[in-house]
């Protein structure tokens, strides 16, 4: 007789650890489905930062504490161990293709402030997987890796899970698949998304890359291509050791081509990775939708990237996830004690209003729209020379386009008087994004299937 938990989560991600973990440590029956087999390891290119340490990001502050080896959130009361090693973050610096710099923040002042300036968080996600997996076994959570979830159905009074030739019933299941979300493209919920493209990424973990500073997040566009590509550089949490990652919009773009373009012969950047030294490759391939507006359907809540834009980053994923599992364990009790039901309405509701509502996803979209936008690595390099000021500092993909737009408003007169052809473009960018990216949705169609 298959057993019946009170909540099946899919996908052991940030937000499926901690949804798993938070309904566990309420008392819930709880079944873990992830389809690797050995959860902790990382098997696909992730930058490995908590975003936004230095401003509220979904409603939360993020906060390291060291002595006591955890991750806050604090408005909320989310807290978990990280064992493994941090590096605190203090500014993004963002480089046209001729090195001309627009800094969201400058390190040098920032860390003069203390850890509470930092913009982001560099850490060891593997490490971080152990740790949650290790606490979602102490809430007594039943685990089983390696279960490729292949049919959703919902019941009258439950949902049957099946997959890898196995079924598993609950009352709740929560969704936290990914981006990729098979779950979410079960249910139907896809079929109102607008596609906007791919993101498709390739990468290194390396060492000697001597980029200007060891605790600063980089990132760079090359124009070389049928299409814009791009280069992101995330320390890592071990000295002498970043993640580069080189990505792209559209599938006609060859990442190697882009990484050969950085790493080789770009005069500004080439000198960077002369030492460098790849130590292990990564690689990703994802959906860029519009959110799902609607993450209730039935009885499966949506958690995580599985319902996102792109991705809700891990800050957001963690707190995604860790909302869900709450919801579902409340949903357990008033169902069974006869309580008016409003707990995944609830959800709901903050689904709407902190990520749907206050964090718009052209806004987060047009981090790397932005070269669809300026088109030409002429019209960057130009923006990029008139900024002569630091912008906020900043990891935050949300506020990065809003501390954009007013320096847009600042250099608008330099540029109408020098480059008056660049107005019709920065016009641009308050057009709807399926326009700014309609040549590389077109390129992505028909879709593929990643998972």
């Amino acid at each position: 007789m298959t057993k019946q938990f009170d909540v099946i989560v899919i996908g052991a991600g940030p937000a499926g650890l901690l949804a798993a973990r938070q309904a566990g440590t309420a008392g819930c029956s709880v079944a873990l489905l992830e389809r690797k087999t050995d959860i902790a390891r990382l098997d696909r290119m992730c930058g490995q930062t908590l975003v936004s340490l230095n401003d509220y990001y979904f409603d939360e502050l993020i906060q390291y504490n060291p002595a006591g080896k955890r991750i806050s959130f604090l408005s909320g009361g989310l807290s978990f161990p990280y064992s493994g090693p941090v590096k605190h973050l203090y500014a993004w610096n963002v480089f046209s293709p001729d090195g001309s710099r627009l800094a969201f923040g400058l390190p040098e002042e920032n860390r003069t402030k203390g850890v509470h300036a930092a913009v982001g968080l560099a850490y060891d996600k593997q490490i971080l997987f152990q740790d949650l997996l290790d606490e979602v076994q102490q809430a007594g959570v039943d685990v089983f890796a390696g279960i490729d979830v292949d049919e959703v159905e919902q019941t009258a009074d439950g949902v049957q899970v099946s997959g890898s030739g196995k079924v598993f019933n609950g009352r709740y299941a929560v969704a936290a698949d990914g981006t990729n979300s098979r779950i979410a493209r079960l249910l139907g919920c896809n079929a109102s998304r607008e596609l906007y493209s791919y993101l498709l990424c390739k990468g290194w973990y390396m060492s000697n890359v001597r980029f200007p500073d060891s605790d600063i997040l980089i990132s760079s566009i090359c124009y070389e291509g049928p299409a814009p590509g791009y280069m992101f550089i995330f320390p890592r949490p071990y000295d002498g050791q970043a993640t580069v990652a080189f990505l792209a919009l559209d599938p006609r773009v060859d990442l190697d081509d882009v990484a050969d373009y950085f790493m080789s012969h770009n005069p500004f950047f080439a000198p960077w990775f002369s030492q460098a030294e790849k130590l292990q490759q990564l690689a990703s391939a994802q959906y860029v939708y519009s959110p799902i507006e609607a993450p209730l359907h039935g009885r499966v809540l949506l958690a995580g990237d599985t319902g996102a834009c792109q991705e809700l980053e891990n800050s957001g994923a963690m707190i995604s996830g860790w909302k869900a599992g709450n919801a579902v364990a409340a949903a357990v009790k008033e169902e069974g004690g006869g309580i008016q039901q409003r707990a995944l309405e609830e959800y709901v509701c903050w689904w709407k209003s902190v990520y749907l509502d206050a964090c718009s996803h052209e806004d987060y979209i047009m981090n790397f729209a932005m070269p669809y936008v300026l088109d030409t690595a002429e019209d960057f390099n130009f923006l990029c020379s008139l900024v002569k000021e630091p912008l906020p500092p900043c990891w935050n993909p949300y506020a990065a386009i809003k501390h954009l737009g007013g320096l847009m408003q600042q250099v608008m007169p330099a540029i109408q008087q020098q480059r008056p052809e660049m107005m019709a473009k920065l016009a641009r960018m308050a057009s709807p994004m399926s326009e700014i990216l309609a040549s590389t949705t077109e390129a992505c169609t028909p879709v593929r299937e990643f998972d």
